[in-house]
């Protein structure tokens, strides 16, 4: 294979959060796979400083532009609103100068395979340049009716994505009265688009081989697969890790809803009980790009810290007493949770958290039904070092033995034949 495509979304890197981490894996694995292919990666670049850390496996990155006011309007009001075609999301995205330039790129690379980042990428589509992929990442619709359930803690419905919106109708989608409608109205349009998009590329991939599974059922495509996260852990070189036994964290782009939404909720719910039977416990929210309601819970709740991007997840996450995953809604396998059960970080979640995973409840992570379980089981494991390190080493065995390099890389080989 002499030439690989990424047409991505924003950039897929620095790994600052579960997509792009997700992302450079499919780059790395694919440079495993062809050592001697050359990879190039054209992008919307969601923030100018990242260029600076591009990695060596991408030879070329080559920055798109986004459409302008009117362009994205007249998108919205045709295209999504009047022939009900294109998710908003589509829409804040196409630009037609900017897909005659990728046609023109494509024509000059003269790419065996491109990889396209998520749907709302999709109608960049270029005919004849090289075998497809579509990369779904999850099933966005799904998550969207999810969020539905629990739209008082939504700071906003759109999250980051709001931003690409034109200054007027993000103002327009900040109304409370305004976002329940809009969250139901794009999820039906995500779901109609989804399937109809998936028939026009070679390959469709998930990073949950559950929701891949149900999709191929749906769409019968031929081509569907899941490829979850690789995650390498390394256990502790004495034997037991060192942590902070008062130390409790959460991890995610705070600006995406399920994210925002979650640490909203664990404050206002859980949190007090936690803080009022352990004073000594602080909570850390860590992530890039928090929202105000989220900087605000460190105000409003002692001894929470909202750090915002640090430069090393790892090493805040990893001398934690635990991680929480309090996910109100959402799809797909959560990224942050495999990364903190590798570093061997006790998680605890629930249902939505745990979705896509076979771990099993109370000794591999603590799976809660119920607000007053999920206080007892993190003081549980900020109380007690024997539990702490019992659940931390089985952890990192589940992750080993079910998500190492060679299932997901088997699924990238399939492929690229």
């Amino acid at each position: 294979m002499r030439k690989i495509v990424f047409l991505t979304n924003r950039l897929p890197f620095p790994g600052t959060d579960g997509r792009k981490n997700m992302l450079l894996q499919y780059v790395r694995e694919m440079k495993e796979i062809h050592p001697d292919s050359e990879i190039v990666n054209l992008s919307f670049v969601d923030d100018p400083k990242y260029l600076q850390r591009q990695p060596p496996e991408i030879s070329r990155v080559v920055p798109l532009e986004l459409p302008g006011l009117a362009e994205k309007l007249y998108n919205v009001l045709v295209h999504s609103l009047i022939r009900r075609k294109w998710p908003i999301q589509v829409s804040a995205y196409y630009s037609r100068k900017t897909h005659s330039r990728i046609r023109e790129l494509l024509r000059e690379e003269k790419p065996d395979f491109v990889f396209y980042d998520m749907v709302r990428v999709a109608e960049y589509l270029t005919e004849g340049a090289g075998r497809t992929a579509l990369s779904y990442d999850d099933l966005l619709s799904l998550r969207y009716r999810r969020q539905l359930d629990w739209f008082r803690y939504i700071p906003s419905v759109l999250g980051g994505f709001a931003d690409k919106l034109p200054g007027s109708l993000k103002r327009f989608a900040d109304l409370k009265f305004v976002q329940r409608r809009l969250i139901s109205f794009e999820s039906k349009l995500l779901a109609d688009y989804e399937v109809s998009a998936a028939p026009r590329f070679d390959h469709l991939i998930f990073t949950s081989p559950a929701e891949a599974q149900t999709f191929r059922q749906e769409t019968r495509h031929e081509s569907c697969h899941g490829i979850p996260m690789k995650v390498e852990p390394v256990p502790p070189a004495n034997g037991s890790r060192q942590y902070d036994r008062d130390k409790l964290v959460f991890v995610g782009k705070m600006d995406i809803p399920h994210n925002g939404s979650a640490a909203v909720y664990f404050c206002e719910r859980i949190w007090p009980s936690i803080k009022r039977q352990r004073p000594t416990a602080s909570f850390y929210i860590v992530g890039k790009n928090p929202t105000s309601e989220v900087r605000r819970l460190q105000e409003q709740y002692p001894g929470v810290v909202v750090t915002g991007e640090v430069d090393d997840v790892k090493k805040v996450v990893g001398d934690s007493a635990v991680m929480v995953a309090p996910l109100l809604f959402g799809t797909g396998i959560k990224t942050k949770i495999l990364e903190a059960m590798a570093w061997g970080v006790p998680v605890v979640t629930n249902r939505i958290g745990s979705e896509g995973l076979d771990a099993s409840h109370g000794e591999e992570l603590f799976v809660c039904e119920s607000e007053e379980e999920m206080v007892k089981d993190v003081l549980l494991l900020m109380g007690d070092p024997e539990v702490n390190d019992s659940m931390s080493g089985n952890s990192i065995r589940y992750v080993s033995d079910r998500f190492s390099g060679s299932a997901a890389r088997s699924n990238m080989e399939l492929i690229l034949s």
